[in-house]
């Protein structure tokens, strides 16, 4: 069985997309503009902002997905975005002269997989209820 067997990519793009219309670019306002060692309420909001769209990405993948497994779309959504925006930014940081925040990653990381389980279960949610997204 091929790896696109069990996942439905168009479900994951989709959702992907959606993540990064706004949590890529909030992303990098937030780094350009903030203070990483001086926190403001503003940061806190983008970061909420960025997190909750994480939320509806992996919540679109999870919806539209075909597959049966809406969770497991969910977190894989939601955790392919962060990785592939934290390798960019990470190679930025490092080529920048700027040290790697591990500790900050990891629990960036256990955020975004616990905001692609909650999409999950919204897409669960909807797909059991019937409501299924238009293709």
């Amino acid at each position: 069985m091929a790896l696109t067997d069990d996942w439905d990519m168009t479900a994951i793009r989709e959702g992907g997309s959606v993540i990064a219309m706004i949590a890529v670019p909030a992303a990098i306002i937030t780094r350009l503009v903030f203070n990483e060692d001086k926190p403001s309420t503003t940061a806190t909001l983008v970061a909420v902002l960025t997190l909750l769209m994480f939320v509806i990405g992996a919540g679109v993948a999870a919806w539209r997905q075909e597959r049966g497994t809406p969770l497991s779309h969910g977190i894989v959504t939601a955790v392919g975005v962060f990785v592939v925006i934290q390798f960019v930014f990470g190679i930025i940081r490092v080529l920048s002269g700027h040290p790697l925040n591990f500790g900050r990653i990891m629990v960036s990381f256990t955020l975004t997989a616990f905001a692609g389980l909650i999409g999950g279960f919204l897409g669960s949610f909807l797909q059991s209820r019937g409501i299924r997204a238009a293709r």
